[in-house]
């Protein structure tokens, strides 16, 4: 520990003698090792203070810190309990309000959006040889984020387009040529729907399982939400597509009674 950290840690420290000042102790305490890059130190010192003073004005603060700390070492379980007590206890104290939801919308992250993200799919059948489409990118923020993609058929570039992603109110949006509409909405848990207008066509949309396997060839990937898309003209078959951990669609299969098919698959991402 440098000398500055060490007299500012001792410092603390005599605050909270005989058990006085220990609240301002935990907070500045694990602010300065979250600073030195002490993660587990720093845990241990938020979790103490929002345990000692649940509605303290400080703990919807440290409450999002020590989400961000357990998404960072990729325990999104305690991650997403602390992001939802400061969106519960302290729906009110921005910035803070914002960055719980945003928190637990992105751990784990079914629709990474940060930049230079790319993704390329092709069909199941030739494995991208008869059918390519490129999605990457091009601008993020913490709102959302703006994307290109290209179609091609073989080699020959059929399309571009430049659709775009809204993050707001628990929801992920899309906008492309069918308007507005949302993709996922939280909570993502089993049996969760909701409806979108893509079009003029009204459709449904069921999260079947947040724990499914989507096999690609990009690579096999565990605990991806499975969302059903129903269209009410068509009831003899859907489609579904798969969301995974950290890197967002990954398949999109033709289902019906007693099937399902995969028909588009990711080939490669960065």
């Amino acid at each position: 520990m440098r000398p500055s950290a060490l007299l500012a840690a001792a410092g603390l420290a005599l605050a909270c003698a005989g058990l006085t000042g220990c609240d301002t102790y935990h907070f500045q305490a694990g602010l300065l090792e979250e600073q030195l890059g002490w993660m587990p130190q720093a845990l241990a010192h938020y979790e103490a203070f929002v345990a000692r003073a649940p509605s303290d004005p400080r703990a919807g603060e440290l409450h999002v810190r020590a989400g961000r700390l357990y998404a960072q070492m990729g325990r999104c379980e305690e991650a997403r309990h602390h992001f939802e007590a400061a969106a519960r206890g302290f729906p009110r104290d921005e910035p803070w309000a914002d960055r719980a939801r945003d928190g637990i919308m992105a751990c784990p992250d079914y629709f990474p959006l940060d930049p230079g993200r790319r993704w390329t799919y092709g069909d199941s059948v030739s494995r991208g040889r008869a059918m390519k489409l490129e999605w990457s990118v091009v601008a993020s923020s913490a709102a959302g984020a703006e994307m290109r993609t290209a179609l091609y058929a073989g080699e020959k570039k059929l399309r571009e387009e430049r659709p775009s992603f809204e993050v707001s109110g628990w929801t992920i949006w899309q906008r492309d040529s069918d308007g507005r509409y949302a993709v996922l909405e939280f909570p993502y848990t089993k049996g969760r729907s909701w409806t979108a207008w893509r079009g003029k066509r009204k459709l449904r949309y069921t999260i079947e399982s947040v724990d499914a396997t989507a096999r690609t060839a990009a690579g096999v990937f565990e605990g991806c939400l499975k969302v059903r898309e129903t269209d009410p003209e068509y009831v003899e078959a859907w489609k579904y597509d798969y969301y995974c951990p950290s890197v967002g669609r990954a398949l999109t299969t033709v289902a019906g009674p007693g099937f399902e098919n995969p028909n588009t698959e990711l080939l490669s991402y960065r």
